[in-house]
């Protein structure tokens, strides 16, 4: 996911134009999964293939194949032939994807404890800053943004590329849910961030662990309520 969305940070839709080395179609999929792990796209929101073509400055023919294979990995579900959705997951979905975080995630917090030197300790700290800046000044899909980065920043810190892999398919479905709950709440995001950054700089593997974990855990009813309400409004 990272390499071909480097490809498009920063750029307007002309940029699919300048794409070389990747397909277009690859290029899409990229940034729709981009989308939905930071939360750009939210639950049970709607997406057409003539929006998402209109959004992205391209014909429909590659948005379709690119809608087609987050169907196939439900990250996206077809209600209807013309209701293509973001999906709410029940609780026991989430509840399965946060309890494998939360040992994953877990996991390559402690090993980062026991690899990060001061640049990748300045660049967490970084994130966590402007995490901080965004919340403070009312930015929460900003915010919430920089918290996926802070988890996938922790990952790479610690080295485990195939770990990324496997996070960045659970977040593909758990991103839209925790962005839109954190929107909504607008509670902090970086308490146990800081917790871990400073159990790095100790070099204290199970004290950041224990942050993720914590991390993790306090947001569990949020969500859950959050989960809810989608019920309720129908």
């Amino acid at each position: 996911m990272h390499q071909i969305w480097s490809k498009l940070t920063g750029k307007n839709e002309g940029a699919m134009a300048e794409i070389s080395q990747v397909s277009l179609g690859d290029a899409i999929y990229e940034r729709l999964c981009q989308d939905l792990v930071s939360g750009k796209l939210r639950p049970n929101e709607k997406v057409t293939i003539r929006g998402l073509a209109e959004r992205l400055g391209t014909s429909s023919t590659p948005v379709r194949d690119a809608v087609q294979r987050l169907l196939r990995e439900e990250a996206l579900e077809q209600r209807s032939i013309r209701d293509v959705r973001v999906p709410v997951l029940t609780e026991a979905q989430y509840l399965e994807i946060a309890s494998i975080r939360r040992e994953l995630e877990g996991f390559a917090a402690g090993r980062a404890a026991e690899r990060v030197g001061p640049k990748e300790i300045r660049r967490l700290e970084k994130i966590v800053e402007r995490n901080g800046v965004a919340a403070q000044a009312g930015r929460w899909p900003q915010a919430v943004k920089y918290n996926q980065e802070f988890h996938f920043a922790l990952v790479e810190a610690a080295e485990m590329p195939i770990l990324l892999a496997i996070l960045s398919g659970l977040w593909l479905r758990m991103g839209p849910l925790i962005a839109g709950y954190y929107a909504r709440e607008q509670v902090g995001l970086v308490r146990h961030h800081q917790t871990i950054i400073a159990a790095c700089e100790n070099r204290d593997p199970a004290a950041a662990a224990a942050g993720m974990r914590a991390d993790i855990d306090d947001a569990k009813e949020g969500i859950i309520r959050y989960i809810a309400s989608f019920t309720t409004n129908e």
